[in-house]
């Protein structure tokens, strides 16, 4: 009898290292080249949802004004007494734009403490979500929500209260999320009056809302978020102005206004003696479209109303 070698199925035949490691190689090159793209495509996917809603909310803006009659301000005093409205004629010019027979000369007590001696200086942070959210209630969580203005022209900051919460109210202009609803201000601390983060991962600040006042001009203390003080201080930096096209030259929007998400970061500034500040929405006071990598890596991320991307540099 005749016997024949056994013959190995090479189908059965294992991996060699040198052919593993060629594997390895590969999966490692696509893995390099395909995540920057996917995280790309995400970036952009979740960018391009914060420039929707800024669209949103500037139809929202464009829904006040049809009310009202003018853009909100972005920047405004309010006061639980006629004393502090008597010291301050600007405000009490800003609000008679929008209700015209607003009684200065009511007792109000804004924010429900049981006096009404309080001031609140609100910024455009704040103002964008008064504004177009009207007065702010907790639930029972401590999350905030929007109640619109009271139909009463003499008292349109009157509260929804738990009695009469079927109250008919004007607005809100905008659905605000709760769960982006924020009280961030740090100087002199939170006032009850909530700011609105965008929809990124892990953000902090708020949209920045700036007015130009219907043409009239911006107002620097629009910018004022986090404490109402020009400069750094307190370790955080405020950019008060709102964009130019120029050095020197016009502001963006000049007639309407500027609506800006301080992006996904860098936030966080170094100092030249080594420590860090808050720095959300940038230090540079020119945005060229033409000339978008002289931005810093701070104003670079915004997401803007006027930037033609949205992102200021894609």
């Amino acid at each position: 009898m005749r016997c024949h070698p056994h013959k190995q199925n090479p189908a059965g035949r294992g991996f060699t290292l040198v052919e593993v490691m060629v594997v390895v190689v590969i999966i490692g090159m696509l893995a390099a080249i395909l995540v920057p793209v996917l995280g790309g495509i995400i970036r952009r996917t979740n960018e391009a949802a914060v420039k929707v809603e800024i669209n949103s909310l500037e139809n929202a803006i464009a829904d006040f004004k049809a009310k009202y009659g003018c853009d909100p301000p972005d920047h405004v005093h309010l006061f639980e007494n006629a004393a502090g409205w008597a010291a301050h004629p600007e405000d009490r010019g800003k609000i008679n734009r929008i209700w015209p027979r607003f009684r200065f000369d009511l007792a109000r007590d804004i924010n429900v403490d049981n006096d009404s001696a309080d001031e609140f200086h609100l910024s455009g942070a704040e103002c964008l979500v008064f504004f177009l959210g009207g007065m702010a209630n907790r639930d029972a969580n401590g999350k905030f929500f929007m109640t619109g203005f009271s139909k009463n022209p003499a008292n349109p900051l009157q509260r929804v209260s738990s009695a009469n919460i079927d109250e008919s109210r004007d607005g809100p202009f905008f659905e605000f999320d709760p769960n982006r609803l924020v009280d961030v201000e740090v100087v002199p601390g939170p006032d009850g009056f909530p700011e609105f983060i965008d929809t990124l991962t892990n953000q902090t600040a708020p949209y920045l809302y700036l007015s130009s006042n219907g043409g009239r001009g911006y107002d620097i203390e629009g910018g004022w978020v986090f404490h109402h003080q020009v400069g750094l201080a307190n370790g955080i930096w405020n950019r008060n102005l709102p964009y130019r096209q120029s050095a020197n030259g016009p502001r963006w929007n000049a007639k309407s206004f500027q609506i800006i998400s301080p992006g996904m970061g860098p936030h966080e500034r170094i100092l030249p003696d080594g420590t860090t500040t808050l720095c959300p929405y940038g230090v540079d006071e020119v945005y060229d479209p033409e000339n978008v990598d002289s931005l810093s890596g701070y104003d670079a991320d915004n997401i803007t109303n006027f930037s033609a991307g949205g992102r200021m540099r894609p």
